[in-house]
């Protein structure tokens, strides 16, 4: 017989999903045991970031009515709310203080700062439910091969698809790795035809100025929802202030 841990307090999806059975908005959480850190170690899984993560979320997270939520469902939630239950399910198991390193880009130095996740600022749309895409106005813009210059570029938020696919790449390549993501979610060019800019995909955005392309990050960061994990850090070593994300790859520690 296996006893269940007992689930947190419900919480609410910052974007939540539209299923078969019903909305999914509100979930409960509960604590990781032996059996998530079987996930955690598993070899195949690690191989794949978005894997595990459908795995982890897929074994400690329930509606609100108790329903579990099968691998399906929880490739479909959004990355926003899916980076929303890593943390809620990260605050469950080891509280809310967590140890972060982050490296200086200046002088390489490595400041430790103790977060306190319940800190976390979680953005939520302004509308709920129906389409929460994201416009970025380009400043060179992309000039396809008839000489007309796109500058307007449309994004659908990533869901755990697009990270199982986008991780499943044999390019390492984090640029590239971006950029795969990036082009899952383009919906739109300017006035490019749809097959075009699916077409074009990550050679679109390959050939954009690096300038846009700080934009388009920059624009996604501050404007996309879930929990805001960009931190300010001031380096210990050199005193200059270096922006960083808090790097969730590392919220649950082993052994």
């Amino acid at each position: 017989m296996t006893t269940e841990i007992a689930p947190a307090d419900t919480a609410t999806l910052p974007v939540g999903l539209a299923d078969s059975d019903g909305d999914v908005c509100d979930v409960s959480v509960r604590k990781m045991t032996g059996r998530e850190e079987a996930l955690l170690t598993d070899p195949r899984l690690r191989m794949n970031a978005g894997k595990l993560i459908t795995a982890l979320l897929a074994s400690c997270v329930r509606t609100a009515d108790g329903r579990a939520l099968d691998l399906g469902l929880v490739r479909r939630l959004s990355s926003a709310d899916r980076n929303f239950l890593l943390l809620e399910l990260r605050r469950a198991t080891f509280g809310d203080e967590m140890e972060a390193h982050y490296r200086c880009p200046r002088c390489q130095g490595v400041t430790l700062v103790l977060e306190d996740l319940s800190t976390v600022e979680v953005r939520r749309p302004e509308h709920a439910g129906g389409e929460h895409d994201i416009a970025v106005l380009l400043e060179d813009g992309y000039a396809d091969q008839d000489g007309t210059c796109h500058r307007e570029l449309v994004f659908a938020l990533p869901t755990g698809e697009d990270e199982e696919i986008v991780a499943g790449r044999r390019d390492a390549n984090p640029s590239r790795q971006r950029d795969a993501l990036l082009a899952r979610c383009l919906r739109r060019a300017g006035d490019m035809e749809d097959r075009r800019v699916r077409a074009m995909g990550i050679r679109l955005l390959a050939d954009l100025s690096m300038s846009d392309r700080q934009l388009i990050r920059r624009t996604l960061d501050e404007q996309a929802p879930g929990p805001d994990l960009n931190r300010t850090v001031a380096c210990e070593y050199c005193a200059e202030e270096f922006r960083a994300s808090l790097d969730m790859s590392h919220f649950f520690p082993l052994g």
